[in-house]
């Protein structure tokens, strides 16, 4: 684990100068002591989603969480509610909340057991809402 020298003040981001590139607050110097919790383990959380019908892209800056995107990837992809607790059971950890996102989309966060960053999960629908182009 990598000990943070400072974090902003709003997002709770480790930053490495006075002021966040992102929101621009001020930053304050970590806690004695402080490190930073580790991302989960992006391998095992493909191979989970694998075994059933999906496939997943990381996204975002990973700082705060691992952001996630589930796509289903075969015909037979379990719904996104089966999905979300796969990865949960796999990984020993819970799902902590679910919203619901556009474009149909279902979001979960999902701690894992351990000192670990949170997963945000988000699972595409399976089923398109319109027709989707055919070909010729």
């Amino acid at each position: 684990m990598r000990v943070a020298p400072l974090r902003c003040s709003v997002c709770n981001a480790p930053r490495k100068t006075g002021q966040c590139f992102k929101c621009g607050s001020q930053t304050t110097p970590a806690v004695d002591g402080w490190e930073e919790p580790e991302l989960p383990p992006i391998d095992r959380i493909r191979q989970l989603a694998k075994e059933v019908g999906y496939a997943i892209g990381v996204h975002g800056s990973l700082e705060r969480d691992l952001d996630l995107i589930a796509a289903p990837w075969t015909d037979d992809a379990v719904g996104n509610y089966a999905l979300m607790e796969h990865i949960a059971a796999g990984l020993g950890g819970k799902i902590e909340e679910i919203s619901r996102k556009p474009m149909g989309r279902y979001a979960a966060t999902i701690q894992m057991d351990g000192y670990y960053k949170q997963i945000d999960l988000s699972v595409c629908p399976c089923e398109p809402k319109e027709k989707m182009y055919e070909g010729d």
